[in-house]
Parts: structure tokens; sequence; C-alpha cells
């Protein structure tokens, strides 16, 4: 597997990636991994060849600037880029090949690769560039950046031996950019959080809680990624709009691009009902995602079909209800109807989600059903074991 995050850089797509190789691994595949050194919890580095639970791991020199500025960032991706496919090409293995599009041009190797050595690849879109990047505004969609992207794009998707995406309306988009003879190689695989690190903890045993003095308070959080995908700001309004409730509290956990905008939000509102955190060590997220009465997934309404915020499978597995501040088509809001979980609100409808905050604080009974039928569809559809099942169907028919 090649990708920018893994362990121990465990933001949600070195943690889903870690999680899926260790399963495999105990299912008795012989996995290795490159990547890059951490950027995200800290710069510290770690040592450049390690072996965690059997996974041998190999890491790339690559700069490490702030990854909340945009030229940050594209250095990082752009040196993790070049050492990479330089490991890549001087690895020999006939195992297939694993990509992610962390980060966004990862996908070119594939292609390379293959052509080179005759190694199948498998391309898991967890974000869909650079669709994105045109939704958001940074690109308009017929500019000569955008018009290269896809055509690469177009030549990955027909090399690659499986296209693997997250969602119902990833599936959808993406077949619509590919001819109808590679329609067969794009395979729906969900996320899926780990049973054995997140499970439902009570309030009263939680000492999360206790730490946070936030005992008797109502507690709406949103934890992970803070990205320019996400609807953040209407959280920050939906506490303006609660404030003159004293009993609802606002817990964000995590960072991202939009994390210094809503720090300021709090600020110029003097707002006195709302706490961020960093991410929280993997041997604390049952505790901090269990600390809440409802928790918030929020996606931009321009980013439906090409981005699938892998927080919903860790709220599952705590037994929480959730509000869904998602387009209604969403993979997010598909699965939150199919588990009768939680409600679901449009982007930037402010009145709706503070009122729907209101309602779940007043409906203890109906919030605690949310709860565990949200439970119930984690364990029976989004373990790692589901997933790791289903990646290693696709191993074993490229490998026969």
């Amino acid at each position: 597997m090649v990708s920018q995050y893994f362990y121990p850089e465990m933001i949600s797509t070195g943690h889903i990636l870690t999680e899926l190789l260790v399963e495999l691994r105990q299912q008795g595949v012989k996995t290795s991994v490159i990547c890059a050194q951490p950027t995200y919890y800290s710069t510290e580095k770690v040592p450049h060849r390690m072996t965690y639970e059997g996974i041998d791991i190999v890491r790339t020199w690559n700069t490490r600037y702030d990854k909340n500025s945009w030229p940050g960032k594209l250095f990082n991706s752009l040196t993790f880029f070049f050492h990479a496919l330089i490991m890549t090409m001087n690895k020999r293995s006939r195992g297939p090949l694993v990509l992610v599009t962390n980060p966004p041009f990862l996908g070119i190797l594939g292609p390379l690769v293959f052509g080179l050595e005759k190694r199948p690849f498998l391309i898991i879109i967890h974000d869909l560039y650079p669709d994105i990047a045109v939704a958001m505004g940074f690109f308009k969609s017929r500019s000569p950046v955008v018009s290269i992207w896809r055509a690469l794009n177009r030549l990955i998707f027909r090399k690659a031996a499986n296209i693997i995406v997250l969602g119902r309306d990833v599936q959808k988009v993406v077949l619509e950019q590919i001819p109808q003879m590679h329609h067969h190689k794009v395979v729906y695989i969900p996320n899926w959080a780990d049973a054995s690190l997140i499970f439902p903890v009570s309030h009263a045993d939680n000492p999360f809680i206790e730490q946070l003095d936030l005992k008797n308070k109502f507690i709406v959080q949103y934890s992970g990624n803070m990205g320019l995908t996400h609807d953040m700001e209407s959280l920050i309004e939906s506490a303006v709009e609660l404030q003159k409730d004293p009993g609802v509290h606002f817990l964000l956990i995590g960072g991202g691009g939009k994390l210094e905008k809503l720090r300021k939000m709090v600020y110029c509102y003097g707002l006195n009902n709302t706490t961020f955190l960093p991410y929280q060590p993997r041997e604390k997220l049952a505790y901090s995602l269990g600390a809440s009465h409802v928790s918030i997934i929020s996606l931009e309404k321009e980013a439906m079909g090409l981005s699938v915020p892998s927080k919903l499978y860790g709220i599952m597995a705590s037994g929480r209800p959730i509000i869904g501040v998602i387009p209604e088509n969403s993979e997010v809001a598909m699965t939150i109807k199919e588990a009768r979980c939680g409600l679901i609100i449009p982007p930037k409808e402010v009145e709706k989600l503070a009122e729907a905050i209101a309602w779940m604080k007043a409906n203890p009974i109906e919030r605690e059903e949310m709860g565990k039928r949200a439970y119930q569809s984690f364990l029976g559809k989004y373990t790692v074991q589901h997933g790791a099942q289903k990646y290693l169907s696709l191993i074993e028919n490229l490998l026969r």
C-alpha cells in the first residue's frame, strides 16, 4: 500500500488504512506500506523503517510544513509523491499495489508501475479530485489544470484492476466519468470502525466528561476533520441560537482547514457554550465519542458524491444518535435513513439544526433508541472485519 498517512499518523485516513492492514495481516496477508513522515498530530520524526502488528512500514523523506496552509500541504504532498514513486519502483514485489487518493494525484503511480512491471493495482477514492477543487471554487471546471487532471484520472481508472468508492453517491459520479466497459471495476466498500477500540460507554462511567467539567451538560459533539468540504459554520451559528439554553454545550474535537475560522467565530460571537479540543489518541476514542448526547456530521452540498465522512462509523460504534448536516441523497444520509439512527438537516439551515438539537435534548427516550439502532447497524455492516473481507476477496481475485 502507498498512502501519505498511516500509523502513527492516525487522522481518519491513516486510522482506517491501519485497521484494514492489521485485519488483513491477521487473515494471513503479508502487507507492507510506503507512507510519509507525520505532519498532523506532531512533526516529530519517527523511524524510517518500523514494523507494526506484523506490517512492514517504510517512510519517505518529505517536507513537513504547516498542513493547514495550501503551500505547505502541497509541498508535503509533492515531496512524498516523488520519493514514494522512487521507492515503489525499487521495491521488488509481485503482489498487487493498493493506492489511495491521499495525496489526490497519488493514483498516477498505478499506471507507471503497471506499465513497467505489470503489477495490478487497486485505487481507493477517499476524495474525488479535481471535482472537489472545482466544487470548492479553487479551479474553474474548464481550466487547463482540471482538463489534464481528468485525463490522468481516465488513464488511472482504465488501468486499475478495481476502483474502490466509499459511498453509493460517489459510485454514481465515478460511473458517469468512465466508459461502460469499465463499470464492473467500480466497487462500493464503505469504511468502518474497530469494535474493539470504539464501543458504547455510558455517561455515568465516562471519565472524559468529568475531566472537561461537563457532567451536567447536554453535549453536542463534532469529532474529526473540520475541513473545507464540511459545513462547520452552521454548527457555530446554531451554538449562537442555543446560547440561551445554559444546559447545551458544543464540543468540537479535531482540526483542519476551517479550525481557525471557527475559533474566530466563537470569539466574535462571545460564545461560552463551545469548547475546542485537539484530536484524541486512539485509546481514548470510545470515551471521547461516548461523551456526546448527539453527534454531528456535516458536508457542504457541493461535496456530495465527492467525499464520504468516515466519522460516521465511529459514531455508530459509540452508540450515539446522529444529526447529519448533509445533502439528502448523500451516502451518510442514506445510511442514517437505513439505520433509523438520526436526523437529517440540509447544509446552511441553521434554524433547523438548532431545532433538531433542541428536539434531541427534549426527547431522551427516542434519542437512546436511535443510538441503539446505530450500534446494531454498525455491528451488522460496518466493522473492520466486514470491510477487510471485501478487500480480501478483491485481492484474492487479483492473485488468481
